[in-house]
């Protein structure tokens, strides 16, 4: 799963993954789009569903502070 979120300004992208262990790893960047400022993230879970729940929640969260969704 793959969503690219932004405001005026900053932007912040949300990426779930597997990797070969059969975990599953949410990737968070974030950046500035005037600046260089950012940083990236990387939380690891052992199930499915709580990767799930957690890229929901941050998705939700990003939408509260004002970032829409990319192409859509």
């Amino acid at each position: 799963m793959r969503v690219e979120l932004r405001t005026a300004s900053r932007g912040y992208l949300l990426i779930l993954e597997q990797d070969l262990f059969g975990d599953f790893v949410l990737f968070r960047q974030w950046y500035g789009l005037q600046n260089r400022r950012g940083g990236i993230k990387r939380q690891i879970f052992r199930d499915e569903e709580s990767a799930r729940r957690e890229f929901v929640r941050v998705q939700k969260l990003r939408a509260r502070r004002g970032y829409c969704p990319l192409g859509q």
